[in-house]
């Protein structure tokens, strides 16, 4: 059995496929690993085809035109695809339609993709990483959102990894794969008022920068030591972000991305919803709201983290290859 693994984009279309392949290499299930498009230097350990994408314009047709050509031999030698969602995935998938081989998708939102829409009439099933997006294919599975297997450290090694001496509560600030201009910027205001240490993975929209009460990391090859040595998270509300958030157990406040269709708005609602973190949306926040949430978080982190474990489900990327192994092994 050969699984075709399809990806690209941003991380939170590279990580759960990263965490699936991962599974594969521990089963000794072989496989190839297809990422195109790629927008960000995401950390990848492992070998891959990277092939071209682009959005479905006319602009780009030459763009999707190559990219099925460079995927067409791997399609064809692999006995089942798996899709990561997002414009990427269409080239392979057009393939596999072509020399009708079976394939699954995985929808890494509360709500349904355009592209997972479109895909998921030929699909076999579609892999869904919030309960409430299952509703939205008539073959939808639930499987939670698959994670890293990251290494969770001690609070004080963590704090001796990354050079931090407080003992003011450490508040993690994390824009997702990209970066976020507004969290930054939060970051920036929170540090000024010297109630927290301000962590924060500025990405390419930042710069590294350290004083008394802050550290401005703009990438970290290595996330662990990040969550471990927060007490309380803010973050974007993309699938990788929350799904990294629950593995660790660290109370959360989501300011999900508002724009591209809306998706993360959806996903934190789920979330808070469940009572596992809390939310603003960007048009209402400001910095007496967020640090008003960060000390209810930190007042009932107990309370959080019980909700988290309840929330996550730990074993997505273990369920989905169940499935591929039951239906194709």
């Amino acid at each position: 059995m050969k699984v075709v693994l399809v990806s690209g984009g941003t991380g939170g279309h590279i990580s759960p496929a990263l965490s699936v392949s991962a599974e594969l290499d521990r089963r000794k299930i072989s496989k190839v690993l297809l990422l195109g498009g790629l927008k960000v230097d995401f950390p990848i350990k492992e070998s891959f085809l990277e092939f071209s994408a682009g959005e479905i314009k006319l602009r780009n047709l030459n763009a999707i035109l190559k990219g099925i050509f460079q995927t067409f031999d791997p399609v064809v030698e692999g006995d089942v695809l798996l899709g990561f969602g997002g414009y990427p995935q269409l080239p392979p998938m057009i393939n596999a339609i072509i020399n009708n081989k079976p394939y699954y998708l995985f929808e890494g939102d509360a709500v349904a993709g355009k592209s997972n829409k479109v895909l998921s009439v030929f699909s076999r099933g579609v892999f869904c990483a919030f309960r409430s997006a299952v509703k939205y294919f008539s073959k939808g599975i639930f499987v939670g959102i698959p994670v890293r297997k990251l290494e969770v450290y001690e609070r004080e090694h963590a704090h001796k990894v990354l050079g931090i001496d407080t003992k003011l509560p450490v508040v993690g600030i994390i824009g997702g794969s990209q970066g976020s201009k507004i969290l930054n910027e939060i970051a920036k205001n929170l540090a000024d008022l010297n109630k927290f240490f301000i962590l924060g993975i500025v990405g390419k929209r930042g710069e590294d920068a350290e004083g008394k009460n802050y550290k401005f990391i703009k990438f970290l090859k290595d996330i662990s030591p990040f969550y471990s040595a927060a007490d309380v998270i803010i973050s974007r509300a993309g699938v990788s972000s929350i799904g990294e958030i629950c593995y660790f157990k660290k109370p959360a406040l989501f300011i999900p991305y508002s724009y591209a269709g809306g998706h993360q708005v959806f996903n934190a609602m789920d979330v808070y919803n469940f009572g596992a973190a809390e939310m603003l949306l960007e048009r209402d926040t400001n910095i007496a709201k967020v640090v008003e949430i960060l000390e209810k978080l930190l007042k009932n982190s107990e309370r959080y983290i019980s909700k988290l474990s309840q929330y996550f489900e730990p074993y997505a990327e273990k369920r989905i290859v169940d499935t591929l192994i039951g239906q194709h092994g």
